[in-house]
């Protein structure tokens, strides 16, 4: 099997994890991966690594059928059984690839739960996806949210993300807190994300403010990512006198690192398919304080390893904070259930078994 994995540009999120993880994976097995990218993201050189296909094929809108020619013609030059598009713009010129290339699969990867307000995007969505031949949920909000929009549930299959759990564990030795000179003493809570608006760096700066003006708890808060968004932030925590409390460690690699010697993972998302990053805090046993929102109750709710608190009410996020460190025996118990919860639930095997059966259903 050939497949083509289209998207915009390789950045250093969850949907490009998600064809990492596949493509490495997926070795050994009857499959040939193929990648084709609008231009080259901040991440592209990780994806050379990974897969020796990869070709640039500029995609201007989402109905750019200049485009959906390039690729139909590309698909058929390498012989593509299946094209799986991540995203909006690829997900609809993948689609219209078929009007020249009608033999083609098309799957479309479901990794964002959109605003239900806007109505244009639902009926286009109803519209593109008649000419899928599957679309994969990366979790049960997803699915829920499509069928909302009157999308066929025959179309939809539900493969959630799945974590490495060889990788993400915890490690010996950690030196994190020896390196950003964080004490012993110091409860240090983590977030792993890029700096955009979707993802509450904006909430967890009230939160943080909320504990430190009316919580007796000393703490630092390590902020993992780089984006667009970072020096609004970062402008935020001087204005609120934070500057103390808040570590802006920029992008990094050694994630399993810095979690071991983490307390709490904080995801203060205002939406969330299903997050990669409380599933990686969990396999590490870092017990996670987020907000209750898309995919994220799915996780949590399987296992007692952590609470949710609404986006957006710093006041309660602030007190579930405290209140889960502060309770020794909940803590440790949820520290115990995290790493089992992820291995029987959320593993990365799971996920590709699922994804290489749809595959070859196909």
């Amino acid at each position: 099997m050939n497949i083509l994995h289209l998207v915009f540009s390789f950045e250093r999120g969850g949907a490009e994890t998600y064809i990492i993880n596949t493509i490495e994976r997926m070795k050994g097995k009857d499959v040939n991966f193929f990648v084709v990218c609008d231009h080259k993201g901040t991440n592209h050189d990780k994806i050379e690594k990974v897969c020796g296909n990869v070709a640039i094929i500029e995609m201007k809108n989402i109905l750019d059928i200049k485009a959906a020619f390039r690729i139909a013609k590309f698909c058929r030059k390498n012989d593509i059984n299946i094209i799986q598009a991540h995203f909006l713009r690829e997900s609809f010129i993948a689609v219209l690839s078929k009007i020249f290339n009608p033999n083609i699969k098309v799957i479309w990867t479901m990794h964002l739960i959109y605003d239900e307000k806007r109505s244009l995007l639902r009926r286009m969505n109803r519209f593109f996806s008649k000419g899928t031949n599957a679309i994969i949920c990366v979790s049960e909000a997803v699915k829920n949210s499509l069928l909302k929009e009157g999308i066929s549930e025959k179309k939809l299959v539900t493969v959630l993300n799945g974590v490495d759990t060889d990788y993400f564990k915890p490690v010996k030795n950690s030196t994190i807190r020896k390196e950003l000179e964080i004490e012993k003493d110091d409860i240090l809570l983590t977030t792993v994300s890029r700096f955009q608006k979707i993802k509450g760096h904006d909430f967890l700066i009230n939160v943080l403010n909320e504990l430190k003006k009316n919580y007796n708890i000393k703490f630092k808060s390590l902020l993992v990512g780089d984006g667009e968004e970072m020096n609004k932030i970062k402008r935020k925590v001087k204005d609120l006198d934070l500057t103390d409390n808040v570590i802006f460690s920029g992008y990094r690699e050694d994630i399993p690192n810095i979690l071991t010697e983490s307390d709490v993972y904080i995801s203060p998302s205002e939406n969330e398919a299903i997050s990669f990053s409380i599933m990686e805090a969990l396999a590490c046993e870092v017990p996670v304080v987020a907000t209750e929102v898309g995919g994220v109750p799915e996780v949590i709710n399987k296992g007692k390893c952590g609470v949710m608190a609404h986006y957006g009410d710093e006041k309660r996020f602030a007190k579930a904070v405290f209140d889960l460190y502060n309770n020794k025996q909940d803590y440790e118990e949820m520290k115990k259930n995290s790493r089992i919860l992820i291995e029987e639930n959320f593993s990365l095997n799971k996920m590709i078994n699922g994804t290489y059966n749809l595959y070859k259903s196909l």
